[in-house]
């Protein structure tokens, strides 16, 4: 198989999954709710335990919707936002184009025997984006328009029990941007009030609180002295804190009915990587191919992995996707191995 057919199975063949005779089995015997919950939680796709509040909210959320015969959800929440750090900004790249791919192939087994089917939304956070990373809103609108063009493309093969969003918590969740404002400046002031740790600080730092930020964005930062930079800083973190705590968006995101998936492990999440081998955030990475031999592995890469290793990639022709990263791919002859960073 060449890589252009490999790329575009992955494109046109978001269903293609038979159930075995043991999982028809499984379903017989043990109910549909157990199946739904044992496939979301296979080592296959899972990259880390899943805890026991986890669980329970995964548990309750495949029962709630099974009991009422409605689609099983799922919401997967990201920063809205390609990393200025990638030559891919500010537009979709095979990352985009690679998780999608990955959260079909998790959740085909469900659309496939669960006759309601599924719901899934990336939720995207671009509007406190433009804030807190400093980035221009024609960025972020470019981004947001080419994310949903992709999903569009996707769409055309998928089954009719199969439903994919791309869901902007302004101004599809709040409706009114002074309304978002209006909540989050209130719930800034409290935090502000109470302060954040220094724990607290130093963990927003250390998951790239500053390595996302645009100096050169929204606002020239370039000649802003270190100690009112790491005030500014300070500040927007209150912003970033208190945003998580919107109360529509934890309604939408972590709603009863809802299972939250993610790259990493988050509380009441299921951890299951960004593809197969990587668990680089897609939206602050870039999407590559490994090929060994003859076979082919998606890998998206951190901005710092891509700068160690960019010098070695080659770079192929496509033309099954139209937009600005899609013109070419590039293709490493090796694996790798290496932790995100």
């Amino acid at each position: 198989m060449s890589l252009k057919e490999f790329l575009i199975s992955r494109l046109q063949n978001p269903s293609g999954y038979q159930l075995s005779e043991e999982e028809s089995k499984t379903i017989k015997y043990e109910g549909i709710q157990e199946f739904i919950y044992k496939k979301l939680t296979s080592t296959k796709f899972r990259k880390t335990s899943v805890d026991p509040e986890s669980e329970k909210q995964v548990r309750n959320a495949i029962k709630l919707n099974v009991e009422s015969n409605s689609p099983i959800k799922f919401t997967y929440p990201f920063g809205g936002y390609k990393i200025w750090r990638v030559p891919s900004y500010p537009e979709v790249d095979w990352a985009e184009f690679m998780v999608i791919s990955y959260v079909l192939r998790y959740v085909a087994p469900i659309f496939n025997s669960y006759q309601p089917g599924v719901e899934f939304y990336f939720s995207s956070d671009d509007v406190v984006i433009e804030k807190i990373d400093n980035y221009p809103r024609a960025a972020l609108d470019s981004y947001i328009n080419s994310f949903k063009s992709l999903i569009e493309e996707y769409k055309k093969h998928f089954p009719a029990n199969l439903k994919m969003e791309l869901i902007q918590i302004y101004p599809d969740i709040y409706k009114s941007l002074s309304e978002y404002e209006v909540e989050l400046d209130k719930i800034v002031s409290r935090l502000k009030s109470d302060g954040l740790s220094t724990e607290r600080k130093e963990k927003l730092r250390n998951i790239g609180f500053e390595f996302n930020f645009n100096r050169i964005g929204k606002v020239d930062y370039s000649n802003t002295p270190t100690d009112k930079f790491v005030k500014l800083i300070e500040e927007l973190m209150y912003i970033s804190e208190g945003y998580l705590k919107l109360t529509k968006r934890k309604e939408f995101v972590r709603g009863a009915d809802k299972i939250v998936l993610f790259s990493n492990k988050i509380s009441n999440a299921i951890d299951i990587g960004s593809t197969s081998v990587s668990k680089a955030k897609f939206w602050a990475g870039i999407g590559v191919i490994e090929k060994d031999g003859e076979k082919y592995f998606e890998r998206i890469m951190s901005p710092t992995q891509w700068n160690i290793n960019k010098q070695r990639a080659s770079y192929f022709d496509m033309d099954i996707l139209s937009g600005t990263n899609f013109k070419t791919i590039p293709v490493f002859n090796e694996r790798f191995n290496f932790l995100v960073k």
